[in-house]
Protein backbone atom coordinates (compact mmCIF):
# COMPACT_ATOMS: atom_id res chain seq x y z
CA UNK A 1 0.00 0.00 0.00
CA UNK A 2 2.84 2.38 0.80
CA UNK A 3 4.42 1.62 -2.58
CA UNK A 4 1.19 2.53 -4.36
CA UNK A 5 0.89 5.82 -2.44
CA UNK A 6 4.51 6.68 -3.18
CA UNK A 7 4.14 5.94 -6.87
CA UNK A 8 0.98 8.08 -7.05
CA UNK A 9 2.83 11.01 -5.51
CA UNK A 10 5.83 10.78 -7.80
CA UNK A 11 4.40 9.81 -11.19
CA UNK A 12 1.42 10.64 -13.34
CA UNK A 13 -1.52 8.26 -13.51
CA UNK A 14 -0.37 6.65 -16.74
CA UNK A 15 3.11 6.00 -15.39
CA UNK A 16 1.64 4.76 -12.11
CA UNK A 17 -0.56 2.17 -13.77
CA UNK A 18 2.30 1.11 -16.02
CA UNK A 19 4.63 0.65 -13.06
CA UNK A 20 2.01 -1.21 -11.04
CA UNK A 21 1.17 -3.39 -14.03
CA UNK A 22 4.76 -4.51 -14.52
CA UNK A 23 5.38 -4.93 -10.78
CA UNK A 24 2.26 -7.01 -10.39
CA UNK A 25 3.00 -9.04 -13.51
CA UNK A 26 6.35 -10.05 -12.04
CA UNK A 27 4.71 -10.68 -8.68
CA UNK A 28 1.96 -12.75 -10.31
CA UNK A 29 4.43 -14.98 -12.13
CA UNK A 30 6.48 -15.44 -8.98
CA UNK A 31 3.35 -16.24 -7.01
CA UNK A 32 2.30 -18.94 -9.47
CA UNK A 33 5.73 -20.56 -9.31
CA UNK A 34 5.68 -20.33 -5.52
CA UNK A 35 2.28 -22.01 -5.27
CA UNK A 36 3.30 -24.76 -7.69
CA UNK A 37 6.36 -25.49 -5.55
CA UNK A 38 4.20 -25.54 -2.41
CA UNK A 39 1.73 -27.93 -4.03
CA UNK A 40 4.51 -30.25 -5.21
CA UNK A 41 6.36 -30.27 -1.88
CA UNK A 42 3.35 -30.37 0.44
CA UNK A 43 0.70 -32.18 -1.53
CA UNK A 44 -0.51 -34.04 1.58
CA UNK A 45 -1.48 -30.70 3.19
CA UNK A 46 -3.89 -29.98 0.36
CA UNK A 47 -6.26 -32.47 1.96
CA UNK A 48 -6.77 -29.91 4.67
CA UNK A 49 -9.67 -27.78 3.49
CA UNK A 50 -8.50 -24.58 5.17
CA UNK A 51 -5.11 -24.66 3.48
CA UNK A 52 -6.66 -25.47 0.12
CA UNK A 53 -9.22 -22.68 0.51
CA UNK A 54 -6.53 -20.12 1.37
CA UNK A 55 -4.38 -21.23 -1.54
CA UNK A 56 -7.27 -21.04 -4.00
CA UNK A 57 -8.39 -17.66 -2.67
CA UNK A 58 -4.90 -16.22 -3.03
CA UNK A 59 -4.59 -17.39 -6.62
CA UNK A 60 -8.05 -16.03 -7.53
CA UNK A 61 -7.33 -12.69 -5.87
CA UNK A 62 -4.06 -12.40 -7.77
CA UNK A 63 -5.79 -13.12 -11.07
CA UNK A 64 -8.51 -10.55 -10.35
CA UNK A 65 -5.97 -7.84 -9.45
CA UNK A 66 -3.93 -8.65 -12.55
CA UNK A 67 -6.99 -8.36 -14.78
CA UNK A 68 -8.04 -5.11 -13.09
CA UNK A 69 -4.63 -3.52 -13.64
CA UNK A 70 -4.54 -4.73 -17.24
CA UNK A 71 -7.99 -3.32 -17.99
CA UNK A 72 -7.21 -0.04 -16.24
CA UNK A 73 -3.97 0.40 -18.14
CA UNK A 74 -5.65 -0.46 -21.44
CA UNK A 75 -8.57 1.91 -20.90
CA UNK A 76 -6.28 4.73 -19.77
CA UNK A 77 -4.03 4.28 -22.81
CA UNK A 78 -7.07 4.19 -25.07
CA UNK A 79 -8.36 7.48 -23.65
CA UNK A 80 -4.90 9.01 -23.77
CA UNK A 81 -4.33 8.12 -27.40
CA UNK A 82 -7.79 9.19 -28.50
CA UNK A 83 -7.25 12.61 -26.87
CA UNK A 84 -3.84 12.86 -28.51
CA UNK A 85 -5.35 11.97 -31.88
CA UNK A 86 -8.04 14.63 -31.49
CA UNK A 87 -5.41 17.25 -30.67
CA UNK A 88 -3.35 16.18 -33.67
CA UNK A 89 -6.33 16.46 -36.01
CA UNK A 90 -7.24 19.89 -34.62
Amino acid sequence: LFLIQLVFCVHSYKETFTILYYLFTNFFHSLIIFFIVIIINHYYFIQDFCFFFCLTSSICLSIILYIFLTMTLYSYNKCYYSTYTEQFIS
